[in-house]
């Protein structure tokens, strides 16, 4: 299998088309990784992150400099790397999260624990700024 970069034009394409993909968190001294849906708006990746009052993903929000998202496709094989700050998004920019979101995120259920209803949960806008993006697209053949 041989391996070739993308393009800033191919990442910027994938991340339109991809709206899911895996964010990495770190305390320190343990990771989170977590699948969550993105928008992407050509500079920034947005996220709707829905919590409870004990959420462990918000706790490493707060400890992490900085977050990475992996997004990927298995058909064809690419994968594309955001790394930079996660940041609360401010009041001021929540239509701009809200379009891309609507525009390309993969909305998943809401429900993030069985023993939590939809009312006692917390819906805040989170923007990752990405300081370093790469990607690659892998050919199977030998």
């Amino acid at each position: 299998m041989t391996a070739t970069a993308l393009t800033r034009d191919e990442i910027d394409a994938f991340l339109r088309e991809q709206g899911s993909g895996v964010l990495s968190l770190t305390d320190g001294a343990e990771t989170y990784a977590v699948p969550e849906s993105f928008g992407y708006d050509g500079g920034n990746l947005y996220f709707q992150l829905v919590s409870d009052s004990d959420s462990q993903k918000l706790s490493f929000i707060e400890t992490t400099n900085t977050a990475t998202l992996t997004a990927f496709t298995d058909d064809p094989p690419r994968s594309v790397l955001a790394r930079g700050p996660l940041e609360p998004v401010p009041e001021a920019a929540h239509q701009r999260a809200s379009s891309a979101i609507a525009a390309n995120a993969t909305i998943p259920a809401l429900n993030v624990s069985l023993e939590t209803t939809t009312d006692e949960l917390a819906f805040e806008f989170y923007r990752l700024v990405p300081r370093e993006l790469s990607g690659r697209a892998f050919d199977p053949s030998p």
